[in-house]
């Protein structure tokens, strides 16, 4: 089978996507802050992530930040797999991010031009968010006496599981060259 690198292989998504890739048989390498070893913040860059991509066939990018530093972590990112001949990198991503005007969404927009502008084989899979999002907004907005709802926003969440189960099947394949959106059915 195939080297894949896992970039935010101990978060939420790439947990198990870690653990599909590997049952699929793939030999994976996990790239996170602290994970060894490769532990790599991809927002520096550095020699560790050089030796982190070396070899590997495919590179699935979920290694993501609310706080800041994404289009310097994929720019570092794109130029490791340039110098590894890296054949694919696969990139998730959000439906709906070229059409919020969320701070966030701006910047998952920008990494996913930045990869498609790269010169690699890519592939980018916008999803609806995961389950937990709407419980983590809900436990924010329940904190004061009142709680405020947002009015009109319809809200399709995915479970991750599948989401890792699509993104191994994309990995596993070849470069698509573009976007491929999936959402959970209502």
């Amino acid at each position: 089978m195939t080297t894949i690198l896992v970039t935010g292989g101990t978060g939420t998504l790439g947990r198990i996507l870690t653990e599909r890739l590997r049952a699929d048989g793939h030999e994976v390498r996990v790239l996170s802050r602290r994970a060894q070893p490769y532990a790599v913040d991809l927002r520096e860059g550095g020699s560790g992530l050089d030796a982190a991509v070396e070899g590997v066939d495919t590179i699935v990018h979920c290694a993501t930040s609310p706080r800041g530093g994404d289009e310097e972590a994929a720019a570092h990112l794109i130029a490791a797999a340039r110098l590894a001949g890296v054949g694919h990198l696969v990139y998730i991503s959000i439906v709906g991010i070229d059409r919020v005007p969320f701070g966030y969404y701006k910047t998952k927009l920008a990494v996913e031009r930045l990869i498609e502008e790269s010169g690699l084989g890519w592939t980018v899979l916008r999803t609806t968010q995961f389950h937990d999002l709407p419980v983590r907004v809900f436990d924010i907005l329940a904190k004061p006496p009142v709680m405020l709802l947002p009015a009109g926003v319809n809200d399709q969440p995915i479970e991750v599981a599948e989401v890792a189960g699509r993104l191994a099947e994309l990995a596993a394949g070849a470069p698509a060259g573009g976007s491929r959106t999936w959402a959970a059915p209502r």
